[in-house]
């Protein structure tokens, strides 16, 4: 009898051990047939290490690049690290190092965890400017509006929210109690610009306010992105245009669709590693019409440089000096002008505005990015 309990147990060892060495082997085997199949898709944001060359000059730096490679490409990473990073969202609620999950699933952008902005430290009400970066910031901006003024050019400068401040409902409650009640210093620095420079200045956060307060169950932002749908966008654009001098009809009053899909994007699924696009069956918005007829595309490069002809429109060429928010607004925009060109940070070059003096200089720009404008220089 004990002689068959030690049987069945040497067995049972033996089993664990073909089936373990089995998957140690059989594991790379497996990923070299299917792996390149199965396993092809980075959702990092940022760029995997590549395949060092072996040779005599690079045989010191071989063996630390190699490792980095090798933890880059091992088999199945990207799987586990989706699998790992949906267990952490949907199970435990909890985030990334650059995300915060909040409530009923919305993703905000951590962005000081990865030095692309301050907009935690906005949203808690600590990230305030001193009185002398207040006033660098002014002469910055004036010094531009002046070099507007000699080339009889028209200035603004629009301010896109943050949004975890439009939401800010949805953030977790223990960053709720740290906030502070005099606002930040996007507070500080469009108050002073208002009060103390002729400076023009579209808060967008006002008419999305006030569109949300009229229209609660109509997100203006993606659930799983740091960006504002295309109602959100649409809000944003009739802001600047009025400013402009250019009516366009309330969003409410536009021939439009609402529609539920799920997101096969965001910069927030990425940055978290989720992956897939079946998280959640995020709202936008389908503004019928655009882009409108006649209007003339130049480019149309939402990583790049976009620009636009209307002839026979408003006879204003304008440039904007922008970041991504200003993908959604284009079609928005792009209709109601002689020429428009909305140049990325990274595209821009001060001989754009030499080379073709516009009528209007717009310097568009995302709320957790106005502590550039202590030392932002945008003109010749």
């Amino acid at each position: 009898m004990k002689e068959n309990k030690s049987g069945k147990l040497n067995m049972r060892l033996v089993f664990v051990h073909i089936t373990f060495w089995g998957f140690i082997i059989g594991f790379p085997l497996l990923y070299l047939l299917i792996g390149s199949k199965v396993d092809t898709v980075n959702f990092e944001n940022r760029n995997l290490a590549e395949k060092p060359v072996f040779s005599l000059e690079t045989i010191d730096d071989y063996p630390l690049e190699y490792e980095a490679y090798y933890n880059d490409n091992f088999p199945f990473r990207s799987k586990l690290i989706t699998l790992n990073s949906r267990i952490s969202y949907q199970l435990l609620g909890e985030g990334s190092a650059a995300t915060i999950v909040g409530k009923e699933g919305w993703l905000f952008y951590n962005a000081e965890n990865i030095g692309n902005g301050i907009s935690i430290g906005q949203f808690k009400g600590i990230e305030k400017f001193t009185d002398e970066e207040l006033m660098r910031a002014a002469a910055s901006l004036e010094a531009t509006k002046a070099w507007c003024d000699e080339h009889g050019c028209e200035f603004v400068l629009f301010i896109a929210p943050n949004k975890e401040r439009v939401y800010s409902e949805y953030m977790p409650d223990e960053y709720q109690t740290y906030r502070q009640g005099d606002g930040c210093n996007t507070d500080q620095l469009v108050d002073y610009l208002r009060a103390n420079t002729d400076i023009r200045v579209v808060w967008a956060y006002e008419d999305m306010l006030e569109y949300k307060e009229d229209h609660p169950d109509e997100p203006m932002y993606y659930h799983l992105d740091t960006h504002w749908n295309y109602l959100g966008g649409y809000i944003g654009s009739r802001a600047l245009l009025r400013e402009l001098g250019i009516e366009i009809p309330p969003a409410d009053e536009r021939d439009r669709e609402r529609v539920e899909r799920y997101q096969t994007w965001g910069d927030l699924t990425n940055l978290m590693n989720l992956g897939a696009s079946d998280l959640f069956n995020d709202t936008d918005y389908v503004f019928h019409g655009y882009p409108v007829e006649g209007m003339q595309i130049i480019s149309d490069d939402v990583n790049g440089i976009v620009g636009y002809m209307n002839p026979g429109r408003d006879s204003r060429d304008v440039v904007i000096y922008r970041d991504s928010f200003c993908n959604i607004m284009r079609y928005f925009l792009g209709e109601h002008f002689n020429t428009i060109r909305m140049v990325p940070k990274e595209y821009w070059d001060p001989s754009i505005l030499e080379e073709n003096t516009p009528d209007v200089l717009v310097i568009e720009l995302t709320e957790r990015f106005v502590d550039i404008l202590v030392d932002e220089h945008i003109q010749p």
